[in-house]
């Protein structure tokens, strides 16, 4: 038991650093294109999708999204935002920002998106179906052997057959709409899901380091979240906005890493009083 109990730390443990490094890897990728593009930033860190640094923009989303699936978070409630976190992110990923900017050191993809958002939102659909007829059987399955899930993952399950409903009906009756608002309207509340998330580690324990580290990211977070809605209705520029809400994200993830590394996932005694029925 003692050595199927480290093996599932390392899990989760490595689970997170891939997270920081997806993280730092998407820096990374910026920051190059932007030293070799001609002395400009493009409006937010969406649009790199349309310069050579899309490839990775792309799939370091579609990797964090999964990563946050499968992570296992405590309470139950956490665990359920982190799954809709990660169903959000690959959209995020998929659907870019509309103003593809004009600060690129090279064309990456083609100024139209359409053909690129029609064929792969097509093909995460089929894959999120094929996901959520798995997470049924399961339960069903569990169900029928006397295993209930709580009330937080019962919601959770149908929050996501919901969204994912939602989302096949308004790509197929309005593909205009869906490719002009589906980053925005998955990227807000992604942020939004994830600072609650960031608040529950924050009431998991006894005020600690770890505890003031959380409520800080949180509370810049949800600021940070408030600033690029402004800026969005604005008409402005989301880079700086888009910049420092990575940054916190990332810090999260190291601090949750560094907190959590003896334990990997954090105890049922340690976690938040919030009641099961959310």
């Amino acid at each position: 038991m003692a050595s199927q109990n480290n093996f599932e730390k390392r899990t989760y443990n490595y689970l997170r650093l891939a997270l920081v490094g997806l993280l730092i890897m998407l820096t990374v990728a910026v920051l190059r294109e932007r030293a070799k593009a001609p002395g400009c930033w493009q409006g937010s860190i969406s649009a790199y999708y349309y310069t050579p640094a899309h490839a990775v923009f792309v799939g370091a989303l579609v990797a964090i999204g999964v990563c946050m699936i499968v992570l296992k978070g405590e309470p139950r409630l956490e665990d359920v935002l982190l799954n809709i976190c990660g169903m959000l992110a690959p959209v995020v990923a998929f659907v870019p920002t509309p103003n593809p900017g004009d600060c690129s050191s090279a064309p990456a993809v083609s100024r139209d998106a359409t053909a690129d958002i029609a064929n792969n939102m097509f093909a995460y659909f089929a894959t999120a179906i094929l996901g959520l007829v798995i997470s049924i059987e399961l339960w069903r399955r569990q169900r029928r052997g006397g295993e209930r899930w709580l009330p937080a993952q019962n919601r959770g399950l149908l929050a996501a057959i919901v969204l994912l409903v939602v989302a096949i009906v308004w790509f197929a009756a309005d593909p205009d709409s869906f490719e002009d608002l589906a980053h925005y309207l998955s990227a807000v509340p992604l942020f939004i899901l994830f600072t609650i998330i960031v608040f529950q580690n924050a009431r998991a324990q006894s005020r600690t380091l770890y505890t003031v580290l959380y409520q800080a990211i949180a509370w810049l977070m949800g600021l940070s979240l408030v600033a690029g809605l402004i800026c969005w209705r604005l008409d402005a520029e989301l880079f700086a906005v888009e910049a420092v809400l990575l940054g916190l994200f990332l810090l999260f993830w190291v601090v949750q890493t560094v907190e959590l590394w003896d334990k990997g996932v954090r105890p049922e005694s340690e976690a938040s009083t919030v009641p099961a029925k959310v």
